[in-house]
């Protein structure tokens, strides 16, 4: 018989990167109205943070805002640690946090390299490896990870995202590979790979280019952010203990074509 609790997260603890906004808030408080204590993180927008933790208090649940960069190795750690001394555990891991650079590849300085690597390979690796004795010490646990459609098309109406598409590509490469050593200790790994979003990060894109993107897409229109993370929640969730090392496309069939 189906267990209308399944997705019921209450006494469970969510750390969300990248969460004072866009899809990492929304994820957030997804989560929270599902009954998980939220941890929210942000990289400088301690105000937009602060606001989150009230909206989720708001929503009957308990969260706390940690200001922490997690490309910084130190910092990653931090964040995990300062989580479970607050909360006394750490159960759902969303490694969120990322950025856009669109810029022809032959001009993509070193900079812009390590940037990309840094804001999202890095931060996952990061993140993981902090949490991982954790939750295996625990009996499981769920890392979830943020990827991106640019990793299976690479023809978004001109876009240039070679060094993001590389790091997307290269989490989730790790990133299963890690689904596999800790399947055996109850912790499931999985992404989430959306099309595009309508969040602030549009903005980075005219309005040609994004006219020219929602045509590629079969249900023609962009994601909501509530539906990548309602796929969040699923893969957060009890119905999700049987799938790990996957990825879980939300973009409207942009894949299919």
């Amino acid at each position: 018989m189906f267990d209308t609790n399944c997705l019921d997260l209450t006494g469970k603890v969510a750390v969300v990167t990248g969460s004072s906004r866009g899809i990492g808030r929304v994820i957030a408080l997804r989560m929270a109205s599902a009954g998980a204590r939220v941890v929210i993180n942000c990289v400088s927008s301690v105000a937009q943070a602060d606001f989150v933790v009230r909206e989720v208090c708001e929503l009957g649940s308990e969260a706390i805002a940690i200001q922490a960069d997690v490309s910084d190795r130190a910092e990653a750690e931090s964040l995990i640690a300062r989580s479970i001394e607050a909360f006394g555990q750490v159960d759902i891991l969303v490694s969120n946090a990322g950025l856009i650079l669109d810029k022809p590849f032959v001009e993509h300085s070193d900079d812009d390299w390590r940037r990309c690597m840094g804001g999202m390979l890095d931060a996952s690796f990061y993140l993981a490896r902090a949490a991982v004795p954790h939750m295996v010490a625990r009996g499981g646990g769920r890392i979830l990870a943020q990827n991106s459609i640019i990793t299976e098309r690479f023809d978004l109406a001109g876009s240039t995202l070679a060094a993001c598409a590389a790091a997307k590509a290269g989490t989730f490469a790790m990133l299963r590979s890690l689904a596999a050593e800790v399947a055996p200790c109850g912790v499931t790994v999985n992404a989430v790979a959306p099309g595009v979003v309508a969040t602030d990060m549009m903005k980075e894109f005219d309005e040609s280019s994004l006219e020219a993107v929602r045509q590629m897409i079969p249900v023609g229109r962009f994601a909501e952010p509530s539906e990548i993370a309602s796929a969040m929640l699923f893969l957060a969730s009890d119905l999700a203990g049987y799938i790990t090392g996957q990825t879980l496309r939300v973009n409207g069939g942009m894949n299919m074509v």
